[in-house]
């Protein structure tokens, strides 16, 4: 094995390494299992954990409301709300990062910010 090979094998475990996933399977009204989300974050596992099971969440919750049903219903129970921006702000990933590093939101909050980023918080 040369050089090249170790180097190529070490920065595909590096890669995986970063990589945080999930399913969410369910069965359909006419009995069928199917596959409703594959969900993938790349980045900081810490936080994408929280990516996923928000975005596995907001599936769940779709598919029930369509008729089918799942078996992890503690994805029905959480909570989806996103902290509003600042005022006058939309999230964006920059200011996401430096409210998570500045300690004004927390890890689950960050990664469902990173899903999915809200409007402008007018503070009306």
């Amino acid at each position: 094995m040369n050089i090249r090979h170790i180097f190529l094998f070490s920065l595909i475990v590096i890669c995986s390494a970063c990589t945080t996933s999930g399913q969410l399977y369910y069965v359909d009204t006419e009995g069928n299992e199917r596959l409703g989300c594959d969900v993938e974050f790349i980045g900081m596992p810490s936080v994408d954990i929280f990516a996923v099971e928000y975005a596995l969440s907001l599936c769940a919750k779709s598919i029930v409301k369509k008729g089918g049903r799942i078996k992890e219903s503690h994805l029905l129970k959480i909570d989806t709300t996103i902290p509003a921006a600042p005022c006058g702000e939309a999230w964006t990933h920059e200011l996401a990062k430096q409210h998570f590093q500045s300690k004004y939101i927390s890890k689950k909050e960050y990664g469902y910010i990173v899903f999915e980023l809200a409007e402008i918080n007018k503070c009306t």
